[in-house]
């Protein structure tokens, strides 16, 4: 009986790790553009396409999107990288912040 519960319990820890393995870490949809960067902005426009962003490089700069749309009874799907410099763009932010005086110790 011990083993057949042991045995349970594995197979479901597996089972478990491999669904969680086959999720993809970000799998974020952009479907709406808004006028400011909150929530709680007005709606500029609703994508009719789906834009998903699947994964990040490590230094921040290369995201791995998927595009797919339907046009009549033909759909398409592109999986692939496009480069946006968020790793660069925060790194000189933080550069221009460590730089500049806190008032407070003034």
């Amino acid at each position: 009986m011990k083993k057949t519960l042991a045995f349970l319990f594995l197979a479901l820890a597996l089972a478990g790790a491999g669904f969680a393995a086959a999720k993809e870490p970000y799998d974020l949809e952009v479907r709406t553009l808004y006028s400011a960067p909150d929530e709680t902005s007005n709606v500029m426009y609703k994508i009719p396409i789906e834009v998903k962003l699947l994964d990040v490089s490590a230094d921040a700069n290369w995201h791995k999107v998927k595009i797919a749309f339907a046009f009549g009874p033909l759909s398409y799907t592109y999986v692939g990288w496009v480069n946006i410099p968020v790793g660069e763009i925060l790194a000189s932010r933080l550069e221009k912040l460590a730089k500049t005086p806190d008032p407070a110790e003034q």
